[in-house]
């Protein structure tokens, strides 16, 4: 055993002999508390110091994570918003995250993918601000993926588009050197682009789906807001797709509540092999309810079929169709509509109330039409032999008169006058489209000595004399006599009616050749009508002379001149189209730039006020649209293109459209309305007075609409039921297209796709207000638009972010 030193027995010593007293043991007590305490307190200050820079260390961690997933979030959500607007992210990325700190700009890359910083306030005066400091690198050398959205999903079996990038952010405190960093955070994800032209229905607002009729609805279908279903017979709604909806479901009416039995609502189940009733299933009892659908029992019974609450899809304001928007700006062909102030005065018709610009979106070369071209728009058109000899009825444009002439001018030898026979339907032509007034299409049957030819006589007088060298003071009887039809069958030719007609009046005591009245707005309507039909053929055999401010100045040697790839190149004839489609016989567009041809159409908004509000009176309408002027797929036609029409304005589409020769297309509009086959005139134009149906040629009575069909996506404005705007029902997706005729037990057949973004921004008339009875709907979803191949050119996209994976980084 050690011994003691002698100090310590002295210290021992000294203790015993205080223990021996109960002095000394108080002192001793007291002593050894005080010794602990002070123990205590210097073992609780260094604790409380360790903790304190713990806690500061700690804080400033998570500050700076959530200050660099901020960065994160910020940077993935303006990928989102680029492609929204119709863009790609680009540029390029710094090599490395600490370049994005140090004062050298020259190597924080460029563009969409640069480095940008994020300065976070502190949340007191004692704490430092946070700086996030972030970039993006783009994966897969920018190439997307193109695939379907996987079974299960929100949005299953759409096609996409999937670009793939890393977002990085740094953080620090806000003074800190760049080398003491706070987190380090990787985001890698996937932006989805996801046509709106996939689903049978996509609205920003509540839907409403109330079949009268039975509906067997085929597609997706989404809503931002809420979705209310009814029928009025059992199994009267069968849907037959995806429903996802940011709201709740409902089995029962918006703008009343009235509630609908059990058994008229059905969804297809997952796994795609049984129809479910939505009310027992969505409430677990057969009771009718105005209450929503329980989500629980909606997700038990149909499992991701249908998806309720989902977070709202982000979506273009409707004004992404004015002039400042993608389809303005990406428009091979624009229309912009100037329409002549009208009086109680005969019509001014010399004026021409629009111009056309055509657009190179290669080159971005801009080139207005001239004042000759605009003009013979207005006026009808010769096709040529080929096109009048057309056999099949799919696409006949026109029926030669057949006729002959058989003409004896003294000053011409037999020779010459079998020249000028030959070539009289052109010469008569050059003489139409050489007026300053339109020539409307019903007067074609009458003969050259009527009064409104007496204009046209003298320029057709004049080409004969200059063409043929002559001095006639007057037409030979042989061809006053004839009337314009039957002179153009002397070639086995016949006309089309003008490309462009003006519609309308400004008022109804105005005068005008023909009107469109309104009912809903409760106005006579400004149109500006264009013809599908006529513009494909002025584009191939179209011919002009130079005008300048009404005065002819130029017919190229009486010739006129050829107006063939005026409006858009052509495409070769294509032998494995159709026979006798425009395809077939070189009349297609030629212009693969985003899918197609894009016609755009507007009116100033600055010359004429109200256009820019809620009651415009302007629109346009599409006639004799039964094939389209672009291409459809073939063995020589790999990929199909197809037609877009955009505006700001209110559309009214009459008749037939694309229902041959079928192709990829759209309509995108403020408003539409749909026009049967029946509201079309003599002239080939629209014509409407107040009250349901079209009018008469000689406006004597009303015409009941015919069976039409359509094969179009639309994206429209359409009300909100019980909103500020409108206090009661807004006529639900069956009444998405608006109606001015009695249909009388008439079908409208129509297969496309309905999207809504908003209201209309400037037409605010009611449902209530139209006038009409509606059509048999043998409605669905084109299940063309499946094939990414087959969608409309500029087709409206949403986008979407899916997170791949989240890395926090320790070491920079």
């Amino acid at each position: 055993m050690k011994k003691l030193s002698p100090s310590t027995q002295k210290y021992i010593f000294f203790l015993k002999s205080l223990y021996q007293s109960s002095k000394g043991y108080t002192f001793i007590l007291a002593l050894a508390l005080g010794l602990t305490l002070h123990s205590l307190l210097v073992a609780y200050a260094v604790v409380i110091r360790v903790e304190s820079i713990s806690t500061k260390g700690s804080a400033d961690s998570n500050n700076g994570f959530y200050g660099a997933e901020a960065g994160l979030n910020r940077r993935a959500e303006e990928i989102r918003k680029t492609f929204v607007d119709f863009n790609r992210p680009s540029g390029s990325s710094p090599s490395s995250v600490a370049n994005c700190l140090d004062s050298d700009s020259s190597n924080d890359g460029t563009g969409d993918f640069g480095c940008q910083q994020y300065e976070f306030v502190a949340a007191s005066e004692s704490k430092d601000g946070h700086l996030a400091a972030t970039y993006v690198v783009e994966r897969n050398g920018g190439r997307p993926k193109v695939g379907v959205v996987p079974r299960g999903e929100a949005y299953q079996n759409l096609n996409m588009l999937e670009y793939s990038y890393s977002v990085y952010s740094i953080a620090k405190r806000e003074n800190a050197p760049p080398s003491e960093v706070t987190a380090i955070l990787q985001l890698d994800v996937k932006s989805r682009l996801v046509p709106m032209f996939q689903f049978a229905a996509f609205y920003a607002n509540d839907l409403e789906i109330l079949p009268g009729p039975i509906m067997d609805l085929n597609g997706p279908i989404h809503t931002n807001g809420n979705l209310y279903l009814g029928a009025n017979e059992n199994k009267g709604l069968n849907i037959d797709g995806q429903i996802t909806l940011s709201g709740n479901l409902y089995n029962s009416r918006k703008n009343d509540n009235s509630t609908y039995p059990d058994g008229r609502v059905t969804i297809i189940n997952a796994a795609g092999t049984s129809f479910l009733n939505l009310l027992s299933k969505g409430t677990g009892r057969t009771n009718q309810t105005k209450n929503p659908m329980d989500p629980i029992l909606v997700s038990t019974a149909w499992g991701t079929q249908v998806q309720l609450g989902m977070e709202s899809i982000s979506l273009p304001p409707p004004s992404f169709l004015d002039k400042s928007g993608e389809y303005y700006e990406k428009a091979n062909l624009r229309f912009s509509y100037k329409p002549v102030a009208t009086s109680n005065s005969d019509p001014d018709l010399t004026t021409v109330p629009f111009e056309v610009t055509t657009v190179n979106q290669v080159s971005g070369n801009a080139v207005s039409l001239t004042e000759g071209e605009l003009r013979s728009l207005r006026q009808p058109i010769l096709v040529s032999e080929e096109l009048a000899d057309i056999s099949d009825n799919d696409f006949k444009v026109c029926n030669p008169v057949s006729n002959s002439l058989n003409l004896s001018i003294p000053d011409l030898n037999p020779t010459g006058n079998t020249e000028l026979t030959e070539q009289l339907p052109e010469l008569l032509y050059i003489a139409l489209v050489s007026q300053t007034t339109p020539i409307t299409y019903s007067s074609l049957s009458q003969p050259l000595s009527s009064g409104n030819f007496s204009e046209v006589r003298t320029s057709l007088l004049d080409l004969i004399n200059s063409k043929f060298s002559l001095s006639l003071s007057s037409l030979p009887s042989d061809i006053i006599n004839k009337t314009p039809n039957q002179i153009a069958g002397i070639d086995n030719r016949c006309f089309v009616s003008a490309v462009v007609q003006d519609i309308g009046r400004d008022s109804g005591s105005h005068q005008s050749t023909h009107r469109f009245y309104n009912d809903r707005e409760g106005r006579d309507m400004r149109l500006l009508q264009l013809n599908f039909q006529s513009l494909a053929i002025w584009n191939k055999v179209g011919r002009y002379v130079e005008f300048t401010n009404g005065t002819l100045t130029d017919n190229e040697e009486n010739e006129g001149f050829s107006a063939e790839e005026k409006l858009f190149n052509l495409a070769s004839p294509d032998s494995d189209a159709p026979e006798g489609s425009f395809q077939n016989l070189g009349l297609g567009a030629n212009d693969e730039t985003d899918g197609g041809l894009v016609i755009y159409a507007t009116i100033d908004g600055g010359t004429y006020s109200k256009a820019r509000g809620n009651t415009s009176p302007y629109g346009f309408a599409i006639t004799q649209g039964q094939q389209l002027m672009s291409l459809t797929k073939s063995d020589s036609q790999r990929h199909g293109l197809g037609v877009t029409f955009a505006t700001d304005q209110a559309v009214y589409l009459q008749g037939d459209y694309n229902i041959f020769n079928k192709q990829a297309a759209a309509i995108l509009t403020d408003s539409i309305n749909v026009l049967s086959n029946a509201c079309l005139n003599a002239d080939k134009a629209i014509h409407k007075h107040s009250d349901k149906n079209c009018n008469t040629d000689n406006d004597e009575g009303k015409k009941d609409a015919t069976s039409t069909t359509v094969n179009t996506a639309f994206l429209s404005g359409t009300d909100i039921t019980n909103s500020k705007l409108t206090s009661a029902y807004n006529g639900g997706l069956e009444n998405y297209p608006r109606f001015s005729e009695n249909w009388a037990e008439k079908t409208l057949t129509y297969r496309g796709s309905f999207v809504s973004l908003g209201i209309p921004e400037h037409v605010k008339g009611r449902w209530k207000r139209q006038r009409y009875n509606a059509p048999k709907r043998n409605w669905d979803y084109d299940l063309d638009l499946n094939d990414a191949d087959n969608l409309p050119p500029l087709t409206p996209r949403f986008v979407y972010l899916r997170q791949e994976s989240f890395i926090r980084n320790f070491q920079q």
